[in-house]
């Protein structure tokens, strides 16, 4: 294949930012997409009265009896700087910004090691490809996920170069303060020191051991998680996430991604033993970034199926960016030459990995529409009704939203003023996920659900499964219920 035009490739690599960035404007409203991001919305409010230590306290606590992820709420601390107001949209859009910067490094290698630049098209379509992208439309997911992978991405470039290895080294011990999967990447590094044989080995084992007990500190661990299990069994378990967390880049099923999970854990063997022979820096790159990632799905299945049992967790679209760099780093690996010694044209890649990323974005657009639905009916139900049908709405919510003053609801959204469609029914599903009742319906769009001929709540119709989904708390009554169809 022909070496395309700079031209085109910086056209086709500006179109894919400027889509995922229209869809974000597009699709999100000044609204929560999911529960946790009402965080941010406290801790904006908050932060006129916190000083001293309740500031500080504040902006390292734990969330869930998981995380602390102290860079999110900084960066949520300098929007406020800015904005007297709180916009969960506008917040999401500037957070998506920093996915931008992974395209250096990347493009750096390329150059350096002589690469046509062609596939950086590519790169960054399979970066910013819809159906993959779809945790950074929750502000959560692109303040702690998001901004944890990019961190990651850059300290994998500093440290496979030499000149910077010292700098990624250090700065990689405040990986924690962006999510606790840094904590994984401790090892990694210590293991990559002995490696090398460098003399400061000890002296990292040292402060990352210090730095783990610091974050540790204070720590409560919820009666509700078990501790249960031999060392075999969480061993086996940690694998399985492994596995099945890379495989599920390319389906979220139990089959092809424990498939496609064993093909890849074989690929990253086969990397760092490639880099053990050449001691290619972008070899060492993607190994580092490679098994970070599968350290995450491991950490994933110890810390949320260890104690739900249901391995379907790691498919969550809340993981769904790990996915994503996994396959960018993946084709970045195939078109090294330095990694499999073979004469082939590997400008042939960008065909199957072009129609990979038209399909993404075909496939997402279903599940934006219905986030887009579910978003507004959302906030239509906090507007009118002060409870929500699908997360925790309760008064510390109602505070933040109608009475603090740092938060506007959007405009136009849906009201209550509306006839009752008839002939409208909606039928039991088999439960899926706790605390949820789910129900279908032939229907499309959002219906307003009539209590007793009074209007009680909204609910999203989910075009995929043709579903609804009410928290077990919400009142709905079959004898008594009717519905408004909302197109």
């Amino acid at each position: 294949m022909k070496k395309l035009s700079p031209w085109i490739i910086l056209l086709a690599c500006s179109g894919f930012i400027i889509l995922h960035f229209y869809n974000l404007s597009h699709y999100l409203i000044n609204f929560p997409t999911w529960g946790d991001d009402i965080l941010f919305l406290a801790y904006f409010t908050d932060l006129p009265q916190l000083h001293g230590r309740d500031l500080w306290n504040r902006t390292v606590e734990f969330h869930s009896f998981i995380h602390r992820f102290p860079v999110a709420r900084i960066l949520t601390a300098f929007y406020a700087q800015c904005s007297d107001l709180f916009n969960f949209k506008e917040l999401t859009i500037l957070a998506n910004l920093c996915l931008i910067s992974v395209i250096y490094p990347i493009f750096q290698f390329l150059k350096r090691n002589r690469v046509n630049y062609g596939h950086l098209v590519a790169l960054v379509g399979l970066l910013f490809a819809a159906n993959g992208n779809l945790d950074n439309f929750a502000l959560i997911g692109v303040l702690q996920h998001t901004t944890a992978i990019v961190f990651l991405i850059w300290l994998a470039y500093w440290i496979s170069h030499e000149k910077t290895r010292q700098w990624g080294i250090w700065l990689s011990l405040a990986y924690p303060l962006f999510s606790t999967e840094g904590l994984a990447f401790f090892p990694l590094v210590f293991l990559l020191l002995l490696y090398l044989k460098d003399s400061k080995w000890w002296l990292y084992g040292l402060l990352a051991g210090l730095v783990i007990y610091l974050y540790f500190l204070g720590y409560e661990a919820p009666s509700t998680i078990s501790s249960s299990g031999n060392s075999l069994t969480k061993i086996l378990l940690a694998a399985k996430g492994a596995i099945l967390f890379a495989g599920g880049a390319i389906k979220k099923n139990m089959l092809v991604a424990s498939i496609m999970g064993i093909l890849f854990s074989t690929n990253v063997l086969w990397v760092a033993w490639r880099y053990h022979q050449t001691q290619k820096p972008a070899l060492l790159f993607s190994a580092l970034i490679f098994v970070q990632l599968m350290a995450v799905g491991a950490m994933v299945a110890l810390g949320r199926v260890g104690e739900s049992g249901d391995l379907l967790v790691l498919f969550s679209e809340r993981f769904s960016t790990y996915g994503t760099v996994y396959l960018v780093i993946s084709y970045f690996t195939l078109i090294q030459a330095d990694l499999y010694p073979i004469k082939w044209n590997r400008s042939w890649l960008l065909l199957p990995a072009m129609l990979w990323i038209g399909l993404s974005h075909y496939y997402a657009e279903a599940k934006l529409e219905n986030l887009h639905n579910r978003l507004i009916a959302d906030a239509s139900n906090a507007y009118h009704f002060d409870l929500n049908t699908n997360y925790r709405f309760e008064k510390r919510e109602q505070f933040l939203f109608k009475s603090a003053g740092t938060y506007q609801f959007p405009t136009g959204l849906l009201n209550t003023q509306l006839k009752e469609t008839p002939n409208i029914q909606l039928k039991p599903m088999s439960a899926y996920e706790k605390g949820i009742r789910e129900y279908y319906t032939d229907q499309n769009g959002i219906l307003l659900v009539f209590q007793a001929k009074k209007p009680s709540y909204f609910l999203a119709i989910n075009s995929l499964s043709h579903s609804v989904k009410i928290k077990e708390d919400v009142p709905y009554d079959e004898r008594t219920s009717s519905f408004a169809l909302i197109r």
